[in-house]
């Protein structure tokens, strides 16, 4: 992955214009229609300058993720109440919403996770990170008491994490419509959260868990 800080302003400049290029041959042709090649002709680069700053088409598809998913992150945090399951929720929301605003790109990523191996860049940011982001719900939570005792913090988060990605692959293969994930998401969610919690949190996640049943295609 390469490194970001201390660019030149022409740097800079380079790099944009070469993660727009392979936004934009996603958005239009998917991850396979995506090539390297291609992506250097848009950039106005040539292949080697390419491929010495992305060395697969994976690392580039992911550093073009990387700041959809830091813009995201950062909005999704200025409208959130804080750690919790309420945040948790949200983050589920907006990724269903990313997906419906740029499906091939969603796609790309999902196809791109499938086929990576422990250690990728791309492991490291949507699961590794997406279990740490959700570790620290589950310990604001158990820090309120609306967690039952003895609940595993740890596999708590990593399930949660799987769930996750499980519904958007899911989607990847054919089996949930993009219409649907949004609310397969949040009932996969609240089922193994309320597994976990009790009290006013409990009852809360349960009134929304019955409302998005009803809603359910």
């Amino acid at each position: 992955m390469p490194q970001l800080r201390s660019l030149t302003p022409k740097q800079e400049d380079r790099r944009k214009r070469i993660l727009a290029a392979a936004r934009n041959m996603v958005a239009d042709f998917g991850y396979d229609g995506m090539v390297m090649s291609q992506v250097a002709e848009l950039a106005g680069v040539s292949p080697t300058t390419l491929y010495n700053l992305y060395n697969t088409k994976d690392e580039l598809v992911l550093e073009a993720l990387r700041e959809l998913l830091v813009e995201s992150q950062r909005e999704l945090k200025a409208r959130s109440p804080g750690p919790g399951w309420k945040y948790l929720l949200a983050r589920v929301r907006n990724g269903a919403r990313m997906a419906d605003d740029e499906p091939a790109y969603a796609e790309a990523i999902t196809h791109a996770l499938l086929r990576a191996s422990s250690g990728d860049s791309l492991v490291e940011i949507l699961l590794e990170g997406g279990v740490n982001d959700t570790r620290r719900s589950i310990e604001a939570m158990a820090d309120r008491g609306e967690l039952l005792p003895g609940v595993d913090l740890d596999q708590l988060a990593t399930t949660l994490t799987g769930v996750y990605w499980s519904s958007f692959m899911m989607w990847n293969k054919g089996l949930v419509r993009l219409v649907e994930l949004e609310t397969l998401l949040q009932i996969n969610l609240l089922a193994v959260l309320m597994a976990s919690t009790h009290g006013r949190a409990h009852d809360d996640m349960q009134d929304i868990y019955q409302s998005l049943l009803r809603k359910a295609p």
